[in-house]
């Protein structure tokens, strides 16, 4: 599946890239959006767990796992630590390319409705910009 999604992804960023700026842009939300539900699906796939077995093994309900991996979940921060968890991964904050050498000063502290959702923003490893 994961190659399908792939070579599906790389058609339509070449649709894109073809239909201008505005294209572009959305394709980048859109990947961005589904980033976190990618990771946690190829992690699970890594084990070799069906969405199931990650429910045993982390504690989190099979239909949130599965409403998570297709984008449509709001994973607390508990949750994403429980899935993480099982997988031997924890949740870190990682930098955005537009971020990395620009130490903390002189960076603006984000909104408080973007720091409540920064806690699901970037989990296992990867940053979602």
């Amino acid at each position: 599946m994961s190659r399908d999604l792939d070579a599906f992804l790389a058609e339509v960023r070449e649709e894109s890239n073809a239909a201008g700026p505005a294209a572009v842009a959305e394709f980048e939300a859109y990947l961005r959006h589904f980033e976190l539900s990618r990771q946690i699906f190829e992690l699970r796939k890594a084990h070799g767990w069906s969405q199931l077995e990650l429910a045993r093994q982390s504690g989190v309900q099979q239909s949130e796992i599965s409403r998570i991996e297709h984008g449509q979940g709001n994973p607390t921060y508990q949750t994403l630590t429980a899935i993480a968890g099982a997988m031997q991964m924890r949740l870190t904050f990682v930098p955005t390319s537009a971020s990395r050498g620009a130490g903390a000063k002189g960076r603006k502290r984000a909104p408080p409705s973007a720091r409540s959702s920064n806690k699901t923003a970037r989990a296992l490893g990867r940053p979602r910009t």
